[in-house]
């Protein structure tokens, strides 16, 4: 089967971010399938280039085997609600241009990953010119997430959105999510039919994770970069206005006098802001780590105690479960959440992690206390999370159910 990839936010090898649909794709071409695709030229934690030519084709299969076609993208995504959207406008025409010219026509499916929902229009153009089915996923629940951010305010562009989004479920000949959350909503709220959803879930690579552990030595690791000291917290993932990481400096502030650090990894349109207000505050427990590819983010999550999860407090986002959670799970990292709803309830469920109210950030400090006073609550929880992700999250498991869905709506040849 030959699927096509409409995804602006694709990684190129080795470099840092979400990497979910790099490791997808890995596991379609190893079981024999061929993928194209769709990406956009702008790293979306920098806003910067990836490559140094626009509409530049990545294609090596001794290491990959995916073809990535890179299109032209305004560099505008980290300038606020208007440049973001320009952004997004500039993908979709450059992709629809690509897809049409640049793309063999042996393509069997056509799968579009969003945010942003306008991916989903691309595909849905190629999809019908072409003739063959779309798939549509949804990684965040679109416009709910920009309309709720304040991104999107006038009343007429929300109207707009809102129609594009039922337009796109509509026409999608499947719907995958990342979360039974995110179908339930889809089902119950926005009229999708039940039999075309398909929940998959972000996951982790333990392939990947447990080769990087089986060469590390934590002691050293923490020695060498002065981690000895206090009980360490880290954060992976983008720095934005959407991930609510004053709360961080508001909890740091408030723990001066214990032995407890934050790490935070990363890069995004946030972070000189933060950076600069923790050096306004002169806080020492609060180190900034720049964005790394997987692998070396792992070595920092096994040198750290517990890892952190945590979005702005709003509706929208408990519906979510970010995909640093399960890069925690597979560290045998308990896991401190910040987001109510139903990673809270996963966390407490399982019981592989304690809650922090995201706004209460100055009463963090009796919950991490909590494990400073007992280390064997967090080799338990540390343990829990990994056998839960180990049964739910094992990344080339989720790859195989995806196929099941794609063959499900263009049975093979």
């Amino acid at each position: 089967m030959h699927i096509l990839l409409i995804h602006p936010y694709f990684l190129p090898l080795g470099a840092a971010g979400s990497v979910r649909w790099n490791e997808m794709t890995r596991h379609w071409v190893e079981a024999g399938h061929q993928v194209t695709v769709l990406a956009g030229s702008i790293d979306y934690l920098t806003g910067r280039p990836h490559v140094s030519r626009e509409n530049q084709s990545e294609s090596d299969p001794s290491k990959s085997g995916i073809r990535v076609i890179r299109v032209s993208m305004s560099g505008s995504y980290n300038r606020g609600s208007w440049g973001r959207m320009w952004a997004y406008w500039t993908f979709f025409w450059s992709s629809l241009w690509a897809g049409l010219f640049r793309v063999d026509n042996d393509v069997d499916v056509v799968l579009a990953t969003s945010p942003p929902l306008t991916v989903g229009l691309t595909g849905l153009l190629l999809a019908r010119l072409r003739r063959r089915p779309l798939v549509l996923e949804i990684r965040d629940l679109w416009p709910d997430a920009p309309v709720q951010l304040s991104y999107i305010t006038k009343p007429v562009l929300v109207a707009l959105a809102y129609r594009l989004e039922r337009f796109l479920y509509q026409a999608a000949a499947h719907v995958v999510t990342l979360t039974p959350a995110f179908e339930q909503a889809l089902v119950e709220q926005k009229g999708v039919f039940a039999d075309k959803c398909t929940t998959i879930p972000n996951g982790a690579d333990f392939a990947l994770t447990d080769t990087v552990l089986n060469n590390f030595n934590r002691v050293s690791f923490r020695r060498e970069n002065q981690l000895e000291d206090r009980f360490w917290i880290v954060y992976t993932g983008a720095h934005g206005a959407a991930n609510g990481l004053m709360a961080v400096i508001e909890a740091a502030e408030s723990m001066r006098d214990e032995l407890v650090g934050f790490l935070l990894l990363g890069d995004g349109p946030q972070k000189r802001h933060l950076q600069a207000e923790t050096n306004r505050r002169g806080l020492v427990n609060i180190r900034f780590l720049p964005a790394m590819p997987k692998a070396e983010t792992l070595c920092w999550i096994a040198a750290a105690d517990a890892g952190l999860v945590l979005m702005q407090p709003l509706p929208i986002f408990q519906t979510m479960l970010s995909a640093k959670l399960f890069d925690y799970l597979a560290c045998r990292k308990p896991v401190l959440t910040a987001i109510d709803g139903l990673t809270r309830q996963l966390v407490e469920n399982h019981e592989f992690g304690l809650f922090l109210d995201a706004k209460k950030p100055t009463i963090w400090c009796k919950q991490i206390c909590l494990y400073i006073a007992q280390p064997m609550l967090v080799t338990k929880h540390g343990e829990n999370g990994h056998q839960y992700a180990q049964q739910t999250a094992d990344r080339t498991v989720l790859a195989h159910r995806y196929l099941t869905v794609l063959n499900r709506v263009h049975p093979p040849r």
